[in-house]
């Protein structure tokens, strides 16, 4: 069985302090987009259990043992089911890794469809939601894809009407990625600078929500385009300040990093717009790779 897995942009992303439970409150804006890894799943004989080989970009950073998504995944859906799984996965990554683009939680997401299709599970999508979120808020998201509106742990995104307005990025790759957890880290140093403002923040927050994300045209959304992480991704990697710049300067309706960084994405008025923007940026030493991307995409699928 072959999956493909999408990546994903977050359109908004508002942090707050961290909790007591050590995470942090999240309001995010999930869009699916059509840059996607694939995922070969076979049948393996018992007693191989979950194994999984990976090649393509950063594959040599992948970890192919219980820390990998896909195998964390599967376990738990086995679990749910109450079988003893013997299967493999080929990952071929086109979606590199540190770069806020949600590449783990996509192929976690793909063996999930993939598995509970392979093994007539009959898994229902509200379940397989259930067992998502218990990976990470993003896996859950790729249940679904297209567009959803994300606002916190533990709880699965909700799906947002999508109307038919394509967006059109261009997707710059930094020679260098971000470690999740170091961007929030570095995040906590900077909200302790400035001071926390929380009737700014619900007002913000309130303002999300009640966007129309998936059904207003991208040319009226471009200003409202914000990623919190920003500041502390620049202070960890300048590159991401110069890389957002450039984009601007070269003409992108709106130039924002994805997730934790390091990707940048840049906001096209068209497809041919996007080609000349790509034409740009191409041969900028701090990009190792120009993609050219559209959104909102449908969740992960099977091809095979």
């Amino acid at each position: 069985m072959i999956v493909k897995a999408p990546a994903k942009l977050n359109l908004y992303v508002q942090v707050g302090p961290r909790g007591e439970n050590g995470y942090h409150d999240i309001t995010t804006v999930f869009q699916a987009i059509s840059l996607y890894d694939t995922l070969k799943i076979s049948p393996a004989q018992p007693p191989n259990g979950l194994t999984i080989t990976v090649e393509g970009i950063d594959s040599h950073k992948i970890p192919t043992d219980s820390r990998n998504l896909v195998i964390k995944a599967v376990k738990a859906l086995s679990d749910h089911i109450g079988i003893e799984p013997n299967v493999h996965f080929h990952l071929e990554k086109s979606i590199p890794t540190e770069a806020g683009l949600g590449g783990g939680s996509a192929d976690a997401a793909a063996a999930l469809i993939g598995c509970n299709m392979m093994w007539d599970a009959n898994v229902d999508e509200s379940e397989l939601l259930a067992i998502a979120v218990t990976v990470d808020e993003d896996t859950a998201f790729f249940i679904k894809g297209m567009m959803a509106l994300g606002t916190g742990l533990d709880k699965p995104p909700v799906s947002l009407t999508c109307g038919k307005c394509t967006w059109h990025w261009v997707l710059g790759f930094l020679s260098r990625g971000l470690s999740t957890k170091e961007v929030y880290e570095k995040y906590d140093e900077v909200l302790a600078r400035k001071g926390f403002n929380g009737a700014m923040y619900q007002s913000r927050h309130e303002h999300c929500v009640q966007t129309a994300w998936g059904s207003t045209s991208p040319h009226l959304l471009a200003a409202e385009l914000v990623n919190d992480l920003e500041q502390p991704a620049v202070e960890m990697l300048p590159d991401v300040r110069t890389a957002l710049s450039v984009g601007t300067d070269a003409g992108a309706l709106a130039s924002l990093m994805a997730g934790a960084g390091s990707t940048c994405a840049f906001l096209a008025e068209s497809e041919d717009h996007a080609k000349s923007l790509a034409m740009k940026l191409h041969g900028h030493t701090f990009f190792r790779k120009i993609v050219l991307a559209t959104g909102p995409v449908e969740h992960a699928f099977i091809i095979q």
